[in-house]
């Protein structure tokens, strides 16, 4: 798994601490032979419970290595994302590399856990691949951010190659942006004029309605007209 995620050009991974790149380090080390198979094992359980933390957080269903994938994806702003956002496909140098990219994500999607399963005598990766989320209230996740994971998850896990998770990925860039912007449709404002004032999504939305908005009904009206 290191050596693919060395290959990455654009979507290289800036937090040395994320999932994918402990999982890289913990895979280095299972080949290299370099750590105990109980600090292998204790290790991948720590990651395993960090995707399990995702899931829960963003309602991840089915594949979830497959899930945390596709969010890195579109939460990632480079060159490329940013340049593909709202606009569709365009030429360019840069394409080169995302092409190469999209081909080292497909073989992280299609990447064979096996050998270290069978080797440490675990099955989590396994578990993860078909996972049956438990049912939760919109509330404590955002579905919003939910629903188009997934429905990219399955686009690229159905992808032949990496030409065609290019293509699923800038047409998501298009119709939904890139990053914390693109994927969530509510805001607040934190912090303060010394410390800093940031915006962070909100993730655990109430459905409102325009019924829910009482004695508007004149506003009401013409925003539906206008709409």
């Amino acid at each position: 798994m290191y050596r693919e995620i060395s290959k990455l050009i654009i979507y290289t991974d800036r937090d040395a601490d994320s999932i994918l790149s402990s999982l890289g380090d913990i895979f280095r080390r299972f080949d290299e032979g370099s750590s105990s198979e109980e600090q292998l094992r204790s290790d991948i359980y720590a990651q395993v419970r960090r995707l399990l933390e995702v899931a829960t957080k963003y309602g991840f269903d089915n594949n979830l290595w497959h899930n945390y994938l596709t969010y890195l994806m579109i939460t990632n702003e480079n060159p490329f994302s940013l340049t593909y956002e709202k606009a569709g496909k365009q030429e360019g140098t840069v394409n080169t590399f995302a092409l190469n990219d999209c081909s080292v994500f497909k073989s992280l999607f299609d990447y064979d856990f096996s050998s270290i399963e069978q080797k440490l005598g675990i099955n989590c990766f396994s578990v993860l691949s078909d996972y049956k989320a438990i049912s939760k209230r919109e509330q404590i996740y955002n579905k919003n951010v939910s629903e188009k994971v997934r429905a990219l998850s399955q686009k690229i896990e159905k992808a032949p190659d990496g030409e065609a998770v290019f293509e699923a990925v800038t047409d998501f860039y298009r119709d939904f942006g890139v990053g914390m912007y693109g994927l969530n449709k509510a805001f607040r404002l934190e912090g303060d004029e010394e410390s800093g004032i940031s915006m962070r999504p909100i993730s655990n939305m109430e459905p409102v309605s325009l019924d829910d908005l009482i004695g508007y009904e004149i506003q009401k009206q013409r925003l539906i007209e206008n709409t």
